[in-house]
């Protein structure tokens, strides 16, 4: 591996260059006290809650890696995500539900910037999560963020329809002779805050450095040996990739868990992973800033998701529209 991958720092124009060359870079101190210390107290008191009264969602063992939500019969197994089941890291979902905290963090302006120099002006919020890695887990498949992306094509080839596409079935032409022709990025993929120092041994988030350049995802099958590196960093530190990079969490070889935090990010002509008008308490999205409800994607773009007409800025969730009308 050269020498010059990115390290952390706080210098974001050499963050921003460490996205373009390497595909990620890592923002030393992007979160710090004291909202670092509320964020980290707040979200490791809500995974100990949720693994106490059994609603833990836990995966990293050979049958519960992410994306893997069904068996070889196509049927839904969210039972199988827990450590009953051989789960081992621990995952705390919708995190903007679960403490004033993490909307907070939604308001860090750096942040936006770094996502803006990938995404430009609009974007959405695509999830907002957690991922504890604990001792034992595996590694995760290599992946990237926009696995739904169709890949340049040849002409003449039918390639997979967008529709068919799934975590584990996309289009990848082996056949193809050129890969010059570049994915866009679509989604800035993760912002990931080191709750704690993040290493090669505590399972650090691995990267296969200027991966976003491939031109295609990776293929289980002819990348499974791929060389990667550990993103590695203090506390606070955030590591800010590109979508288009493939990663995975590493293998967690300490005694003590590494806690991450993570912010998904992606256009606004996107499916976000969360549905926020639906899952957020209504509160929330009442009192959000005008950020916040462009992330929570209740701002109406360019006439996409609206309710009513399309010249509204915000929509409101629980507005009635216009209904069935007659001429007495």
């Amino acid at each position: 591996m050269p020498r010059d991958l990115p390290r952390p720092t706080r210098d974001p124009d050499r963050v921003r260059a460490d996205i373009d060359r390497w595909g990620y870079g890592l923002h030393e101190g992007l979160l710090e006290d004291p909202l670092f210390s509320a964020v980290r107290d707040r979200l490791l008191e809500q995974a100990a809650a949720e693994l106490a009264r059994g609603h833990a969602f836990e995966d990293g063992g050979p049958t519960q890696q992410w994306g893997q939500f069904r068996d070889e019969h196509g049927r839904i197994r969210p039972e199988a995500f827990t450590g009953a089941h051989g789960g081992v890291n621990q995952r705390v979902w919708l995190l903007p539900n679960k403490g004033a905290a993490f909307l907070d963090v939604l308001e860090i302006d750096s942040m936006h910037d770094l996502v803006e120099h990938v995404l430009g002006d609009e974007y959405q919020l695509s999830s907002f999560s957690s991922n504890i890695a604990k001792p034992g887990g595996l590694p995760m498949n290599l992946h990237t963020d926009q696995w739904w992306a169709p890949e340049p094509t040849r002409p003449g080839r039918r390639p997979l329809p967008v529709g068919s596409m799934t975590r584990t079935r996309f289009d990848n032409d082996p056949d193809r002779p050129d890969t010059s022709d570049m994915l866009a990025p679509a989604a800035c993929s993760n912002v990931i805050f080191m709750m704690n120092d993040f290493t090669d041994a505590n399972g650090g988030t691995r990267v296969v450095p200027g991966s976003h350049l491939a031109g295609r995802h990776p293929d289980p099958e002819r990348d499974h040996d791929v060389e990667t590196v550990a993103a590695e960093g203090p506390a606070g530190t955030a590591l800010v990739t590109d979508g288009r990079i493939w990663h995975g969490t590493g293998a967690n070889l300490t005694n003590g868990a590494r806690v991450a935090m993570l912010l998904t990010f992606c256009g606004p002509q996107y499916r976000p992973q969360v549905n926020y008008p639906v899952a957020l308490d209504h509160r929330i999205l009442d009192e959000a800033s005008p950020r916040q409800k462009a992330m929570f994607g209740l701002k109406v773009w360019w006439g996409y998701g609206r309710t009513g007409h399309p010249s509204v800025e915000f929509i409101r969730p629980d507005q009635q529209g216009l209904g069935e009308l007659h001429l007495d």
